[in-house]
């Protein structure tokens, strides 16, 4: 699961890019945007796509017939599809567990776009339902007790915090140069 403390941290942009590396190294990968206040990553891969994760939890449908194969081989994403009224209610369902539980049997890789933690319980709930959690930290705009807040409120899950990306950075040419033996 992929999240960040607060909104515009880059949490779209680093799932995107990273599971198109995975995918490019013949990992099947899945993209789930289980943000269902923002469904940014839906909107930025398959434009205003109307069918999705909902219409499977409301219809029982066939998760086949809503999963999108984008570009990259091996790379896919489930879209939000319409947006629900209580997305708090989806999140928390045994529906929606059953569902994760079975897609990771299908997929290497299965990465989840969750809302930002300090903003929305979303998240806390969703971490439940992960092996692990990956917060985006933008660079010069997270601060470090907005973050610690947010690490805090996902350790109370009982998930591991795997790691954190550091988005934003810009290397200066003195930083490049050392580097140069590699």
């Amino acid at each position: 699961m992929f999240t960040s403390a607060n909104k515009g941290e880059g949490k779209t942009f680093c799932i995107s890019k990273i599971a198109q590396e995975a995918a490019q190294q013949g990992k099947r990968v899945l993209l789930i945007d289980l943000d269902l206040h923002r469904p940014r990553l839906s909107k930025s891969l398959c434009g205003q796509n109307t069918k999705g994760l909902m219409n499977i939890l409301r219809e029982d449908g066939d998760l086949n017939d809503y999963v999108l194969s984008l570009s990259e081989d091996n790379l896919y994403l489930l879209p939000t599809g319409p947006l629900p009224p209580n997305p708090l209610e989806v999140i928390s369902s045994d529906t929606l567990k059953e569902l994760i539980a079975t897609i990771s049997e299908d997929f290497d890789y299965v990465f989840i776009d969750t809302p930002p933690v300090r903003i929305l319980s979303d998240s806390r709930v969703v971490a439940t339902l992960c092996d692990g959690v990956i917060f985006v930290v933008k660079n010069g705009e997270t601060k470090m007790q907005e973050l610690k807040e947010a690490k805090d409120a996902i350790s109370k899950t009982g998930t591991p915090i795997i790691g954190a990306i550091l988005n934003g950075y810009t290397y200066n040419k003195k930083a490049k140069s050392s580097y140069v033996y590699y």
